[in-house]
């Protein structure tokens, strides 16, 4: 069953909702969906991490690559999937060009090499 433009859109904006309520401390927010068999696992945008949620990072942000994948909580998770990085401008909601930041690249093409996700597509 393929969902149609309206429903797709629809979910988009609202994830968009959920996510800049919690990251509003950004200029920008990234939102970063794990996808499998075209369904979404988990959904995750960049926010200051604190070492109570276990990210250990104190007043440093966690970025959204990072933090769909600790969401996903077991690694297992990737194989197969896809991820898809989206970047959101606060005040225009319009989509902006996102790139993922060396350490966050690093750690992507180890998750490719070594726990099966099969590619990352970050917005143009």
């Amino acid at each position: 069953m393929r969902l149609s433009n309206d429903i797709a859109y629809h979910m988009i904006n609202s994830i968009i909702e959920v996510e800049t309520r919690r990251a509003y401390h950004t200029t920008s927010l990234h939102i970063a969906m794990l996808i499998r068999r075209g369904k979404i696992i988990n959904v995750a945008s960049n926010a200051i991490g604190s070492r109570s949620k276990g990210c250990g990072y104190a007043t440093k942000t966690i970025h959204a690559e990072r933090a769909v994948i600790k969401k996903a909580g077991d690694t297992s998770k990737l194989d197969g999937a896809i991820m898809v990085v989206i970047r959101i401008m606060r005040g225009t909601r319009e989509v902006g060009p996102s790139e993922p930041c060396h350490a966050c690249k690093c750690h992507l093409k180890k998750c490719i090499r070594d726990h099966g996700l099969k590619r990352v597509y970050y917005s143009a």
